[in-house]
């Protein structure tokens, strides 16, 4: 799948008639669009696909749902160079690959970083945040659009 994500408003079109936005996609969408459910607990249900293209490059995507409404989508990145060192990465490799996602998204966005610290870098949007981390814990760099509405 190839998506495109709007910095304007948000909204990740997933390229198959799946639109990712607030008060715009429910539950009954993902299921219908194939994703597969994750975890539901305290109000939260989690769905995800394997791969969507955005920017040129793979995430696999969560969407989650507090309480059946759209609150945000996780990207955990594909390609980048963590995911193929796996248990092998040290803490440095997960801050360089941190700031290479940040970079991408700097660009793509044309906007700059409201904070950054070693372990997350963060950017403000109208519509919500978007939130580039490194978890060493997990050995993972992830990424999280949030929605404010």
């Amino acid at each position: 799948m190839s998506g495109i994500f709007n910095f304007a408003t948000g909204e990740l079109d997933v390229g198959t008639g799946l639109v990712l936005a607030p008060g715009r996609t429910t539950v009954r969408d993902v299921i219908g669009a194939g994703w597969k459910a994750l975890d539901a607990r305290n109000g939260w249900e989690t769905f995800n696909v394997p791969e969507i293209i955005i920017w040129g490059h793979s995430f696999a995507v969560g969407a989650r749902f507090y309480e059946g409404r759209f609150a945000a989508i996780d990207c955990l990145w594909n390609d980048g160079s963590i995911r193929k060192q796996d248990w092998s990465a040290t803490d440095d490799d997960l801050v360089r690959e941190k700031k290479t996602l940040a970079k991408l998204i700097m660009k793509e966005a044309q906007t700059t970083r409201v904070a950054t610290s070693q372990g997350v870098d963060s950017f403000v949007f109208n519509w919500g945040t978007i939130s580039v981390r490194a978890d060493p814990r997990s050995m993972m760099v992830t990424l999280t659009i949030a929605y404010t509405e």
